[in-house]
């Protein structure tokens, strides 16, 4: 009796165990560093004496601030990334949200990345990206055209995020205006918008990725919807990717088979006490 109450009580035990592990399988993410590749995704983007940063979103459309085009819904511009030029026609613009999109003449010329659109915000303090043009290396560079080929890159933290706006935990300057903030994964989870003056010194912001998507939307224009932690179909043939994967695999098996071994050492044990006892 005492022995089928131990099973009893181990399989108890042991369910909820192994599901927890199916879990944690199921939920394994390969988090992915900066990819150089994502530098193709930004141009730069002239409006009469204006210029800003833009991000691809789709093989033809071009996503940045409203105010980059000067909050002008039918403002024609110029895309630059290196010798390739186009020119562009905003198609979609949101004021109060200072989001815009723009149809780019040209697209085809352009080697490029495109972006995918976050579903969510990642956890606050999480790591994120901030690619664009910042005036003071237009200033070094000494033009638009050898700046476009050289944006930067900010590595920062996610640090307040309400209302539609994101709070960026580095600082940005004027020409990032309109460039992506991305989430680890490479998702759009925001635009970079402005600054604002508080007492301690000046708090850099971004309209959230989420206004971008519905602008979209109202003006049916396709965009690729995010991983936000997803492991990501293009890394399946990325060998260290396979490896990190395969072998939180490997632990996984290994945890069960230690446990299930454990279990058998255990259940031993006691048949050969009750054994002896008889």
């Amino acid at each position: 009796m005492k022995t089928k109450t131990f099973f009893l009580i181990l399989i108890l035990v042991l369910i909820p165990v192994l599901f927890n592990i199916e879990a944690q399988a199921q939920t394994q993410t390969v988090p992915l560093e900066f990819h150089e590749d994502w530098l193709k995704g930004v141009v730069l983007i002239t409006y009469q004496s204006y210029y800003g940063t833009g991000f691809w979103i789709n093989n033809q459309y071009v996503a940045t601030a409203a105010h980059v085009v000067g909050y002008n819904p039918n403002a024609i511009v110029t895309v630059i990334k290196g010798t390739v030029r186009s020119s562009g026609r905003v198609v979609a613009l949101d004021r109060a949200t200072d989001v815009a999109v723009i149809y780019v003449e040209n697209a085809n010329a352009f080697e490029k990345h495109i972006f995918p659109i976050a579903r969510e915000l990642p956890r606050l303090t999480s790591t994120i990206y901030v690619i664009g043009y910042p005036y003071e290396l237009l200033q070094v560079l000494g033009s638009v055209e050898a700046l476009s080929e050289h944006p930067r890159v900010l590595r920062t933290s996610f640090a307040w995020s309400a209302n539609g706006l994101i709070e960026l935990g580095g600082i940005t300057d004027a020409g990032n205006s309109g460039g992506p903030v991305l989430d680890f994964y490479g998702n759009v989870i925001g635009i970079v918008s402005f600054a604002a003056r508080g007492e301690a010194g000046y708090m850099y912001y971004a309209t959230s990725a989420g206004n971008l998507k519905q602008l979209c939307q109202e003006h049916n224009i396709a965009y690729i919807e995010g991983t936000n932690g997803i492991i990501p179909e293009e890394i399946a043939s990325n060998p260290a990717a396979v490896a990190a994967i395969s072998g939180a695999a490997a632990s996984l098996v290994t945890d069960i088979a230690i446990l299930l071994a454990g279990i058998g050492i255990g259940t031993g044990v006691l048949v050969a006490k009750r054994r002896r006892k008889r």
